[in-house]
Parts: C-alpha cells; structure tokens; sequence
C-alpha cells in the first residue's frame, strides 16, 4: 500500500474513502506483468504483443493521471480494469485445456490484479457519488436516534447495566463522557 501525495485509506493515510492509490498500484502491477510475462503466455507473441503494449500504456497513463478530484479518470480505470479482467479470464479459461500451465498462471495473474484494481476505482467512485472522499466516518451517522449524544444507540437492559455498573466503579455521573484524545474536528470546532 502507497502513501504518496494524495495518500490512501490505509494505515497512514491522509484521504479518508480514496482508494486512488491502490488502484495506481495494481494498474502498474498489471502493466508490468503483462508486458513481462508475455513471452510466456502469448499464443502469438507477434500478433498478440502490439494489443498488451497497448493495454499497458493505458494501464500506465491511467494510473497517472489517477486523482481524488477527477471522478471521470476513476471512472475509466474501473472500465479499463473490468475489461482486462474479462479479456483475460476468458483467454486463461479457453485456453487451460491447450496451453501450458504457465501461460494460464500468467493470464490469471493478469485478471486477478486487474479485478482488486475494479474494486477499488468502484469503491472510489461510490464515495465520490455520496461526497464521502476526504470525509471520516462518524459514531452514529446512520443512527435514527432522537436526540442524545450519538455513541448512545444502542438503548437495551444490557448496555444500560453496563453503564450502571462502569459508573459505579469509576465514578462519576450519566453526564460524564469518557475521557479520550481529542479529534482533529473536536479541536478546530
């Protein structure tokens, strides 16, 4: 996983809901295995070869030009990553029978890495259409709770007991929250 300029969601990173990143990594990751390994799975190297250089400079340019702000660029690598799986999951199925199992090893290496690069722009997209990229997630932003402080969902005996008994033990009133670090968006307001 990077953490580069526009960072990931994964440890570290600094854009909540972009997957940008990944994508860019398992783009290049294809692009490199396809035109590497080519030599070992193409039943026509000759006739086969122009259309993978192809692919992968798509593949690269794609993942260059790869961003939190352009929705239409995350679009086209999720269309060009779900039709390199596609093309490359039928050719490893056709030819598992009649081919070595090298070449099917390469051509499903190929669609494996193109479909986690499908998920992720997918992912990217979805919390672009919901204006969820660069937001955090917030305790109780589904909940159809009333009123009250938003952790305080869950309203059963049981969580009501576990209050009792913690506040009996600690000390202190209903109206005490926990003592936790504060937040980035509970500092500045």
């Amino acid at each position: 996983m990077t953490n580069g300029i526009y960072g990931s969601n994964g440890p570290g990173g600094t854009v909540p809901h972009y997957y940008g990143d990944l994508v860019r990594d398992f783009l290049l990751g294809a692009a490199v295995l396809m035109l590497l390994a080519a030599p070992f799975y193409a039943d026509n190297l000759r006739a086969e070869f122009p259309f993978e250089v192809i692919a992968a400079i798509i593949f690269v340019g794609l993942a260059a030009m790869t961003n939190p702000w352009k929705k239409s660029i995350i679009v086209a690598d999720a269309v060009a990553a779900g039709i390199v799986t596609v093309v490359y999951q039928i050719w490893a199925l056709n030819g598992y029978s009649t081919a070595s199992n090298t070449a099917f090893v390469f051509r499903e290496a190929v669609s494996i890495i193109s479909i986690f690069a499908f998920y992720f722009s997918v992912k990217t997209v979805r919390a672009m259409v919901l204006h969820q990229i660069g937001k955090r997630a917030v305790p109780g932003e589904f909940s159809d709770a009333p009123s009250g402080h938003p952790l305080d969902i869950v309203d059963d005996a049981a969580s009501r007991i576990k209050k009792m008994l913690e506040r009996a033990v600690l000390g202190g009133s209903e109206d005490d929250e926990p003592p936790h670090k504060p937040t980035f968006y509970e500092k500045t307001g």
